[in-house]
């Protein structure tokens, strides 16, 4: 069955606020409609056979409705993370701008879209920093300031962490007389846990490991300023990008429940 673009944006926010307790409310913030136009096009979409209503107020999409949202999450996954590192993107307006480009851009382009990351994704999930030899570097940068990329590992694995959406990218570094710190800026973000439920989170407590120990970083206005020393091991990408790596330990707040404290490497790259 054939959707529209607007129509498949819809289908979409209805499901994913079907949970929330006030789906009504967060759709017409979502849409920017009003309460009774929401209610109006839920209206038609029960009608259509397209949704369903519990006796308790749940929403829940059917046939042809459940099976065209079900291959845009299934896009959404490679091609959100590609709006989400864009620059002073913030994580609601990347899922609308990924939703977009999926309804309305031809599929081909979505799909060679999604090639695309997903060739750049494999290469970035090699961890040449996990090999026990630390060359003995130093860190090529005179005194000013400058934008690092990185990216978030679980410890000691390819696989990315969750925190990988957690910071604002890209850090920022500052060296003064030759001794520098990299500032990361938390954010709030969306994951799913191992149940397949969403929840929110956001770093609450940042600890890097020095010398064996774990040191705690205090945040100033969501801000975490840490000394380039902290930085356990340096090595070359295969690119020869010098890299470095450094172990933290992150905790989330209270819009975190079930986030468990984890640890996590954070690879920068010093291009």
């Amino acid at each position: 069955m054939n959707f529209t673009s607007k129509q498949l944006q819809y289908l979409f926010y209805i499901d994913y606020f079907k949970n929330s307790g006030r789906p009504v409310t967060d759709l017409a913030e979502q849409l920017r409609v009003t309460k009774g136009a929401v209610s109006q096009i839920l209206d038609i979409y029960g009608k259509m056979g397209w949704i369903k209503h519990s006796p308790y107020g749940e929403i829940a999409l059917e046939g042809p409705a459940k099976e065209a949202v079900a291959e845009i999450k299934k896009k959404l996954k490679g091609i959100y993370c590609f709006f989400e590192k864009m620059p002073d993107m913030e994580p609601n307006m990347a899922l609308d701008c990924a939703l977009q480009y999926i309804c309305l851009m031809p599929r081909q382009s979505v799909d060679g879209l999604i090639w695309e990351l997903n060739q750049k994704d494999r290469l970035q999930r090699i961890r040449w920093d996990l090999e026990e030899k630390i060359p003995s570097m130093v860190i090529p940068f005179s005194d000013g300031s400058y934008l690092i990329p990185f990216s978030v590992y679980k410890a000691d694995c390819n696989e990315f962490s969750m925190w990988d959406k957690g910071f604002v990218k890209p850090s920022k570094m500052l060296v003064i007389n030759g001794e520098g710190t990299i500032t990361l800026t938390a954010k709030e973000f969306r994951d799913n846990g191992n149940s397949g439920e969403q929840f929110r989170g956001k770093l609450n407590r940042l600890s890097c490991l020095y010398k064996g120990e774990f040191s705690y970083i205090r945040a100033k206005k969501s801000e975490y300023t840490i000394p380039l020393y902290y930085i356990r091991k340096l090595s070359l990408a295969p690119d020869g990008t010098l890299c470095g790596t450094l172990r933290i330990r992150a905790e989330a707040g209270k819009c975190g429940a079930g986030m468990p404290v984890s640890e996590a490497d954070i690879l920068f790259s010093f291009a």
